[in-house]
């Protein structure tokens, strides 16, 4: 016997149709054949032995039907009308056919009933090479797995073991009141039932946590590889534009903002789909010219990235690991260049970190000059009007001191000395472009003596992602909302410079430690299913703190166990940074979705296609009336 469908069950059941197995009609049995040969009758006793053999756990869920074509009577009368079961082995092994989903799948012709194999049906034509489901490109991007039972058995004990204890305890103290001070009594007994109940939805949501992983090799070869319609192999993943955040360059230096700016432009993703925003909130001079300095010295560390592959990608805690950089390198001009790298970076750091000074002494050299003019002017107008020789007071100048650029003109933003329009909370709005947005096809280097860079980017794209600077308008007796106002104005910004369909916030403290997890997180957006996740979070790692974490400062509790517990639920929740968005949710569109969930704990579902259509508001109804 052989599994079926159950509708070629019910045909088998009717007399109707062929065999799947031997391609012959269904007959309810006839004496037309004449005779019957040994190779029947040993195929009725291997039958009837199979019949009785215990069925596995996979056949129990199919139909086992056998074919109904009735043998040939045999000489001495025996057996005439018993019928012989189709020998389904037998049948393989001439035929060599094979299984497919459900049914049987026949192999090519040269290998079918097409060919000159003996055994084969006459007349039969196969059909093509099966498709190859175990293929990368039909392979889930995304896998879900489960905490060892090794590691969740003992905790659930425990957890089980505080419930009954906790049960046992508030039972004693609302049995065994206290007559002398009830109200003192009932206090206590209510505020330990609010924190054993705080307890209870704390820890049952741990007893559930999962573990989610990727498949990049997948990614790469479902959007990255040269297709019919895409002979050249240009990248088809989708465009996404990371948001950077900062309010003060005092509080959060731009060296930091720097790193992180910089972990992002040498990203493992096509530069073409990757842009980045940073937002200065504070408006400050020394951020915009530090980040100036930052897309200048990219242009170095990004390909010198690209090229040898250095992991992290920020190039302080690059240069600051204390591991072996040598490890897995094997291009010979991989320590000559790290070493010119790390002297470019050197002075890097200490050009960012005059930037303070800079500004400063710039601003107050064209202040003395603005100032000289002015009472050059003034003095000027006192002689005209017939007055007497000698400079005004610088009060009554009126010269203000502004902040300058270092191309001649004042700050549009907030200025060292605040002033009307140029102060923390009012001032104009600024846009502008660090990094041109680059072509969509690569642009390759050369030797330092022919494309004038530091180290040889012979063979490697030197493109660099588009780099914005933004610093929203504010002004007084407006709520600016801070972060979340800050991310409004970067998204209404990229909507028109770039568009990316899917959006990373980072802090400017934040730097990404994996030039793969920008792929990493397209993974889960683009996976089966992927259309109705509104945004994917990552955990957050921090250095710097000592290595036995005395004070739990590496939140290992909240990120490693909560977060899983909570992803096994519903999903973790957003921490307000390190997380990647869809826009269009951010936008307030709706996941596409063929079921809407109704009832208590959204037992009920109701098709989308078979909802009944609503009336619209009774304004509509009425303007329709009076129509």
């Amino acid at each position: 016997g052989f599994m079926i469908c159950e509708e070629c069950y019910m045909d088998c059941v009717a007399a109707a149709g062929n065999c799947p197995g031997c391609k012959e009609a269904y007959s309810a049995g006839s004496d037309t054949d004449d005779s019957v040969d040994e190779d029947d009758d040993d195929a009725i006793s291997s039958s009837e032995e199979r019949d009785q053999m215990p069925m596995t756990s996979m056949s129990k869920r199919f139909s086992m039907v056998h074919s109904i074509k009735m043998p040939m009577p045999s000489s001495n009368g025996n057996g005439g009308g018993k019928p012989a079961d189709f020998d389904h082995a037998r049948w393989l092994f001439e035929t060599k056919g094979t299984y497919g989903y459900g049914n049987a799948l026949w192999p090519k012709n040269e290998h079918g009933g097409g060919g000159n194999t003996a055994g084969a049906t006459s007349g039969f034509v196969g059909i093509e090479e099966p498709p190859n489901f175990g293929a990368r490109c039909r392979r889930p991007l995304t896998r879900k797995t489960s905490v060892s039972q090794a590691i969740l058995s003992p905790y659930r004990m425990l957890i089980a073991i505080r419930l009954v204890a906790l049960g046992f305890f508030l039972a004693w103290r609302i049995r065994h009141p206290n007559p002398d001070a009830m109200w003192l009594w009932a206090l206590s007994v209510t505020c330990e039932v609010w924190f054993a109940f705080s307890w209870l939805l704390d820890s049952l949501p741990k007893l559930c946590p999962v573990n989610r992983s990727c498949d990049l090799d997948v990614l790469a070869d479902r959007f990255e590889l040269p297709t019919a319609r895409n002979p050249k192999g240009r990248s088809d993943l989708p465009g996404i534009d990371v948001f950077v955040s900062t309010a003060d360059p005092e509080k959060e230096p731009p060296l930091v903002t720097a790193n992180t700016i910089l972990s992002i432009l040498a990203a493992d993703y096509p530069v073409e789909k990757l842009a980045c925003y940073l937002s200065d909130d504070g408006g400050a001079l020394l951020t915009f010219e530090a980040l100036a300095e930052t897309a200048s010295f990219a242009r170095t560390w990004v390909p010198f990235c690209r090229k040898h592959g250095v992991e992290p990608r920020c190039p302080e805690s690059y240069f600051g690991q204390k591991r072996d950089f040598l490890k897995n390198k094997v291009r010979l001009d991989f320590v000559r260049e790290r070493r010119k790298v790390k002297r470019e970076y050197d002075e890097f750091k200490v050009r960012v970190n005059s930037l303070t000074e800079a500004i400063r002494r710039r601003s107050d050299a064209y202040n003395a000059g603005e100032e000289l003019r002015a009472r050059r002017r003034l003095q000027e107008e006192a002689v005209a009007a017939g007055g007497a020789l000698g400079a005004a007071p610088l009060a009554e100048t009126g010269a203000v001191k502004g902040t300058w650029m270092s191309d001649g003109s004042q700050w549009p933003g907030t200025w060292l000395t605040g002033a009307t329009d140029h102060a923390r909370g009012d001032h104009a709005g600024i846009i502008q472009a660090m990094l041109a947005p680059p072509t969509s096809e690569p642009v390759l280097g050369g030797v330092p003596a022919e494309s004038g860079a530091l180290i040889d980017t012979t063979g490697v794209d030197i493109r660099l992602p588009m780099l914005v600077y933004v610093s929203r308008e504010k002004r007084p007796g407006y709520d600016h909302n801070k972060k979340a106002g800050a991310m409004n104005a970067l998204v209404r910004t990229s909507a028109i410079m770039s568009n990316g369909p899917f959006i990373l916030n980072l802090d400017c403290d934040h730097y990404v430690h994996n030039s793969a997890a920008l792929r990493e997180g397209m993974c889960y957006m683009l996976d089966r299913g992927g259309d109705r996740v509104c945004y994917v979070q990552f955990p957050q790692r921090f250095e710097g703190i000592d290595p036995n974490d005395r004070y739990a400062n590496h939140n290992l509790v909240f990120f490693d166990v909560a977060m899983r517990a909570m992803d096994g639920l519903q999903g973790p929740m957003y921490v307000g940074t390190g997380c990647i968005f869809r826009r269009t949710a951010l936008y307030g569109f709706s996941p596409p979705r063929a079921t809407e969930h109704h009832g208590w704990l959204g037992r009920k579902k109701i098709k989308l296609f078979l909802r009944k259509p609503t009336t619209g508001k009774k304004t509509d109804r009425e303007s329709d009336r009076r129509r």
